[in-house]
Formats: structure tokens, C-alpha cells, sequence
């Protein structure tokens, strides 16, 4: 993982998804970035900055963007109409989030890091958001 900071989207594979995203015409990439954290028992790190990056945009949905939301990012969901389809996405979005704190590659990484507890904040407010 190419990380360069906690953030949601300070990793390569979070930021190659979201370019990925902004090509996209549909929600599939959300729920196909959700569902693959989802159905592994301890999924791997890559899987998880991507889910988190998705966890993000169905936050900027429900209007509750993080600061450092990708602009593009924000037009894509601008120019969607399926917005809705993409709110009702927070309970998983939420189970998911959990998974990744609990039991995940990404939380071991993070773990043995001087930056832990910086992601666990920035999760702890992402799962805020998406609850509100």
C-alpha cells in the first residue's frame, strides 16, 4: 500500500479507484468496492482503502463530504442521478467500516504505525457521518 497519510484517500489504491470512478457511469464500482471487504473473513489491504474511499463517497451523498473530498469526485456525484441508490448504501457502508477497524490487513498496518491513531479518527468521524 502506498500510503502517504490516514486520510481516506492518501493511499494509491483509494486514489487510482476514485480516478477510475469519475470514468464511471454507475454505482457498481461502490457496491463491488463494498461487497469485496464484505464477503472476506479478513480482507486484504488494498480491498480496504478502496472500501473506505467508497464508504466516502456514499458519505458525500448523504451530504456529509469529508474536507479533503476529491473534487472530481464531487462532480461525478453532481452529474449522477442515482444518488438515492447510492445513500442507501450507509448500513453496509457502516458493517463495512467495522470490518476494516476490527479485523483487517489495513488495521494491522495501521496498527504498527506512529499514525494509528490519526486513521482510527479519521474513520471514527467517517462512520459518524455516514450515521448521521
Amino acid at each position: 500500500m502506498g500510503a502517504w497519510g490516514p486520510g481516506s484517500f492518501e493511499n494509491d489504491d483509494a486514489s487510482d479507484w476514485a480516478d477510475d470512478l469519475e470514468g464511471s457511469s454507475g454505482i457498481g464500482m461502490i457496491k463491488e468496492a463494498l461487497k469485496t471487504v464484505e464477503k472476506h473473513k479478513f480482507p486484504e489491504s488494498p480491498d480496504c482503502c478502496i472500501a473506505l474511499a467508497a464508504a466516502e463517497v456514499v458519505a458525500a451523498a448523504k451530504g456529509k463530504p469529508s474536507n479533503d473530498f476529491p473534487d472530481g469526485l464531487r462532480e461525478w456525484l453532481a452529474a449522477h442521478k442515482d444518488v438515492n441508490a447510492i445513500k442507501a448504501l450507509d448500513k453496509t457502508t457502516v458493517n463495512v467500516i467495522n470490518k476494516v477497524q476490527l479485523k483487517s490487513e489495513l488495521k494491522e498496518v495501521w496498527e504498527e504505525s506512529d499514525d494509528w491513531l490519526a486513521w482510527s479518527k479519521v474513520l471514527n468521524d467517517l462512520q459518524n457521518r455516514l450515521k448521521a
